[in-house]
């Protein structure tokens, strides 16, 4: 075979049931069978890996996840896999995979926004678009990718915009790799270097990592309550701004031996290093010894959980002075 496809659920392989909702159901199989002439750009085979609806995912699935990368990475009959996802948490998914996998063949993920039982699923053609993407030379070591609506987006930037809309994935502020058209791939531009990957230790994975994002005003109990955390994320206001009310509560986090992980919660840009000092600005959370991240929430939480196994908290992210 030269390339897998890897289904693990979500509205891809949903059916509807009797009431008219939909859940996963449909495998591997069935999904490469519903793609008119997918046979005819590569040999696919498939691996049943689960069906579940893409919440249900979970940290060691996706550790399970970037193994099974890996074992595919060292098959040299095997060109490309692509990874069949409920579109929920793809792109944390896909984050983690690309986070843990440093081989050569190209690994996409793709999903639908409309399950099979309804007009118009999209599921076919993204799935088809994946393995041209997946069989494409220029595809190799760029890390891991997401293919939606003929797009073809880095995993560390790829995000889901929209809750409905088929074209949902984009990559605010960098954009698309490339693009699919008919039966070419047309590549754009090309990352500067790849995501460096952690080798982790699976005893030391844990969901216990608590993502918060910073509104006007809000209460310190939201953080009172990660001092038995293993990290907590939050999305700052602006450049790097959170409310003077919550600092003591930041401030007892740190003397708890909590790490901090701060992103902007605007969905382009990156945290001030040294623009504001007032108390609650970017001043504090370098005092508070902040690490500074430039992923949205869900993939910083993701970057996080993946350092803490690998002991590499130093290494993933920036503590400016």
């Amino acid at each position: 075979m030269s390339v897998v496809v890897v289904s693990t659920g979500g509205t891809i392989a949903s059916t509807e049931d009797a009431g008219g909702d939909a859940s996963p159901d449909l495998t591997g199989a069935d999904l490469v069978a519903a793609v008119p002439g997918l046979d005819g750009v590569a040999d696919v085979g498939t691996h049943e890996f689960s069906t579940v609806p893409s919440p249900h995912f979970t940290i060691e699935d996706m550790a399970d996840l970037a193994d099974l990368a890996r074992e595919y990475d060292d098959d040299p009959e095997v060109e490309g896999v692509v990874v069949t996802q409920g579109t929920d948490v793809l792109e944390e998914s896909a984050h983690f995979v690309d986070r843990c996998y440093g081989g050569e063949t190209p690994v996409v993920f793709t999903g639908a926004m409309r399950n099979p039982s309804l007009a118009s699923p999209d599921g076919p053609g993204n799935l088809l678009a994946s393995v041209r993407v997946a069989t494409h030379p220029g595809a190799r070591e760029l890390g891991v990718l997401v293919c939606f609506n003929d797009r073809v987006l880095a995993a560390r930037h790829a995000t889901k915009t929209n809750s409905m809309n088929l074209d949902t994935f984009r990559a605010p502020e960098f954009g698309p790799l490339g693009t699919v058209d008919e039966d070419r791939v047309t590549w754009a531009s090309r990352p500067a270097e790849r995501s460096p990957t952690y080798d982790i230790d699976r005893e030391r994975l844990t969901n216990d990592v608590r993502a918060v994002t910073v509104t006007a005003d809000m209460p310190e109990a939201t953080f009172r309550a990660a001092t038995d955390a293993a990290a907590v994320c939050l999305a700052a206001t602006g450049a790097g701004h959170v409310p003077p009310g919550v600092l003591p509560a930041l401030e007892a986090l740190r003397e708890a031996s909590v790490p901090l992980v701060a992103i902007t919660r605007c969905p382009e840009g990156r945290l001030a290093h040294h623009t504001y000092d007032f108390p609650g600005s970017e001043a504090s959370l370098r005092e508070l010894g902040c690490y500074f991240a430039d992923r949205n929430l869900q993939k910083t939480r993701i970057e996080t959980v993946v350092a803490l196994a690998a002991d590499a908290l130093d290494e993933a992210f920036d503590r400016p002075g």
